[in-house]
């Protein structure tokens, strides 16, 4: 990691440290989200078993929109990214840190959190560790969406950035919930994490130079 890397990385903490409610929100919206479902669908065991790979992962989807909107944003109205522009200095280091960095504070906690579902949803405990891995895999690709929604919807209505992210997450969705659900019928997940890891390492280099053109147009 180089040294403007490390300052941005440090930078990023400090920041998201000071907005506590930008990591809250996501978790506590998670918690209620989850601990709804029960109640609104049912309560019998099996329906609930058989529903809780969905559930957990539409529940993690909508709790990382709540954070989507801040990743450019205050750097944005700080003037912080005219000082990068001004200086002519890379912008991709920016964009990958900040990128890491809201991964950290907004879905890392949301997967730590989501082991509650073999309590709250009758997950079988020996599908935990597929649920936990799809989720490492996936949402990854889900912050990048965010990034690139936060980029083109700088300034702009906030309602913007989840009408870019939720389309463009459905496969992810879609690839996250039949990994657990293959591994509840006895089949091999490796299929759906290998597609969701292709996807990741293709969109990485397209969604981080997107996001900086995009960012440029609100300079131009």
């Amino acid at each position: 990691m180089t040294n403007l890397a490390k300052r941005i990385f440090y930078k990023e903490l400090v920041s998201y440290r000071k907005r506590s409610s930008t990591y809250l929100s996501p978790i506590v919206f998670f918690l209620i989200t989850i601990a709804l479902y029960p109640l609104a669908l049912s309560n019998d065991p099996a329906d609930l078993s058989f529903l809780a790979p969905g559930i957990t992962w539409i529940c993690v989807l909508l709790s990382t929109l709540l954070s989507i909107q801040n990743i450019f944003n205050e750097d944005f109205e700080d003037g912080s990214l005219d000082i990068f522009f001004s200086l002519r200095v890379s912008t991709l280091s920016l964009v990958i840190v900040k990128i890491l960095v809201n991964w950290i504070f907004s879905s890392l906690p949301i997967i730590i959190l989501s082991s509650t579902v073999v309590f709250l949803l009758f997950l079988p405990s020996e599908s935990l560790v597929i649920l936990l891995t799809s989720l490492l895999i996936g949402t990854p690709v889900i912050s990048l969406f965010g990034a690139l929604a936060g980029a083109l919807s700088l300034g702009k209505s906030s309602i913007l950035g989840p009408a870019i992210v939720l389309p463009l997450s459905l496969p992810i969705l879609i690839l996250g919930t039949s990994a657990v659900s293959s591994f509840l019928n006895g089949e091999n997940p490796s299929f759906y994490f290998l597609m969701m890891l292709a996807i990741f390492i293709f969109l990485l280099p397209l969604i981080c130079y997107a996001c900086i053109g995009a960012l440029r147009l609100h300079y131009e």
